[in-house]
C-alpha cells in the first residue's frame, strides 16, 4: 500500500509539472479567423455565376460525388437542361415546373417531384428519390448557389443560361 501511494503522488506531481509548463511556458495558439467563401458573395456576371455553379457542383454541393460516370450512383447531368422540358412532360412527373430552369431548380430542392427511372430509393419503385434537398441537408447550398448550380448546367449542356444575375445590366442579360 506504501508503494502505491508513493507511485500516485509522484504520478500527480508529474501532471502538476506538466500542466504549470503548458499553462506558463507554452504560448497559446489564437486561431486565424476561417476564410469567407466566395459563395457568400453576389457574382457580378454570368460568367461568375457559371464559374461559382462548377465550384459548388464540385466542391461543396459535392454533386460530382453521386453524378458521375464513375459513381454511377445518379443519373449524369451533362445534358440535364437539354433534357429538362422532356422530364415536365413524362407520367411519373410529380412537380409544378413551366420550363427547364424551374425544373432543374426544383430538382435540387424537391428531388422526389420527378425520379430517373432506375435512380430512386431502394423500396420505392422509383417514386422517392435518394438524394437530399440541397437547402435542407448537409449540403446547405444558399439561393446564389443554387442558382449558380442552375447556370452551371445550362452551360454544362450548351443552353442558353437563363438564370438572371442581380445588378446585371439588361443588355449583358440578353447575351
Amino acid at each position: 500500500m506504501n508503494n502505491f501511494i508513493k507511485v500516485a503522488l509522484f504520478s500527480l506531481f508529474i501532471i502538476g509539472v506538466y500542466t504549470l509548463y503548458s499553462v506558463k511556458i507554452i504560448p497559446p495558439i489564437t486561431p486565424e479567423e476561417p476564410p469567407k467563401e466566395e459563395a457568400s458573395g453576389q457574382p457580378a456576371t454570368v460568367e461568375e455565376l457559371v464559374a461559382l455553379g462548377e465550384q459548388v457542383y464540385n466542391g461543396k454541393g459535392a454533386c460530382a460525388l453521386c453524378h458521375s460516370p464513375v459513381a454511377g450512383r445518379a443519373p449524369l447531368l451533362e445534358n440535364a437542361a437539354l433534357i429538362a422540358e422532356d422530364r415536365i412532360k413524362e407520367r411519373g412527373y410529380k412537380g409544378k415546373a413551366a420550363n427547364a430552369e424551374e425544373y432543374l431548380f426544383e430538382s435540387l430542392v424537391d428531388p422526389s417531384a420527378y425520379v430517373v427511372p432506375g435512380f430512386g430509393a431502394a423500396g420505392t419503385k422509383d417514386t422517392v428519390s435518394p438524394m437530399p434537398a440541397v437547402v435542407e441537408s448537409a449540403i446547405g447550398l444558399n439561393r446564389t448557389e443554387i442558382d449558380a448550380v442552375i447556370a452551371y448546367l445550362q452551360q454544362l449542356a450548351g443552353v442558353e443560361v437563363t438564370i438572371e444575375v442581380e445588378g446585371l445590366k439588361t443588355e449583358e442579360a440578353a447575351r
